[in-house]
């Protein structure tokens, strides 16, 4: 009799255990058992003071905030607040802010603007892409889905734009320029020479062809440099030219002081 009495109270125990959850810690439970959650269609509700501030959708996925009624499917976190939400990600050295500005200025973007921020220690923004093999193959991009025009940035410092690109002011750095054109040991070639290579070639000396250039494209900076050894060129062609036609000059007057004499001297004789 004692030994039914004892199992009753055991089996009792069990099951009161079973059914409470200690606020001040569990130990031996089950997770197919025990467990905080809903076991119908139901969203798991968290509040504190009243408020509903995270809930757990029947699917699974997560919401965070007040008054948001979204149960949009295909989204498995979302931060919601009637102002200006923001996700964070922090440590002891600073804050990584996503936002979403509802106002003019608010986060120093306008109503509707997302916003990324990072602050305190540093304010970079890096996008890591860390396959290691500097190849290209992996990129980050930037799309505008209606006009399917591509910004990508690859992991071996080169950026490729599909689309045109308009700025104020775009610096390009050169590592040559063409003032060696004016230096004494250049060697400056003859027009003759220049015709020939025209003739024979199809382009200037010293500049891509139409096939290369639609095949390979074109360096700015190099261009650039290119162009301006022609203009270079052109300007040593123009001065060469100008002492002829000063000197031509000078034949002509004294020609026609000659000329003048002569026909003084013919008066003179007749």
């Amino acid at each position: 009799m004692k030994t039914q009495l004892f199992s009753i109270a055991l089996l009792m125990s069990s099951f009161t255990f079973a059914q409470n959850w200690n606020i001040t810690g569990n130990s031996g439970t089950n997770p197919s058992n025990n467990f905080i959650g809903t076991t119908d269609n139901q969203p798991l509700v968290f509040k504190a003071n009243n408020n509903p501030s995270l809930r757990i959708l029947p699917t699974g996925a997560l919401r965070v905030g007040l008054n948001d009624t979204d149960t949009n499917p295909y989204t498995t976190m979302r931060v919601y607040n009637n102002d200006n939400p923001v996700l964070e990600i922090a440590n002891s050295l600073g804050r990584f802010q996503i936002g979403k500005s509802s106002c003019n200025g608010c986060y120093g973007g306008g109503v509707g603007d997302t916003v990324l921020r990072n602050l305190d220690v540093s304010h970079n923004i890096i996008v890591a892409q860390p396959n290691d093999g500097n190849d290209g193959s992996t990129y980050f991009g930037i799309q505008d889905g209606y006009n399917g025009t591509w910004v990508k940035f690859f992991n071996n410092a080169i950026a490729r734009f599909d689309g045109k690109i308009k700025a104020k002011e775009v610096e390009v750095k050169a590592n040559v320029w063409a003032d060696y054109v004016f230096k004494k040991e250049y060697k400056l070639r003859s027009l003759e020479d220049v015709e020939k290579h025209i003739i024979e070639k199809g382009h200037l000396p010293n500049i891509p062809t139409t096939q290369e250039v639609l095949e390979n494209g074109i360096n700015v900076a190099e261009m650039n440099s290119k162009l301006l050894e022609k203009i270079e060129e052109l300007t040593l062609y123009s001065i060469e030219q100008n002492k002829k036609l000063q000197q031509q000059s000078q034949k002509i007057e004294i020609l026609e002081k000659q000329s003048e004499e002569l026909r003084e001297l013919k008066q003179q004789v007749q």
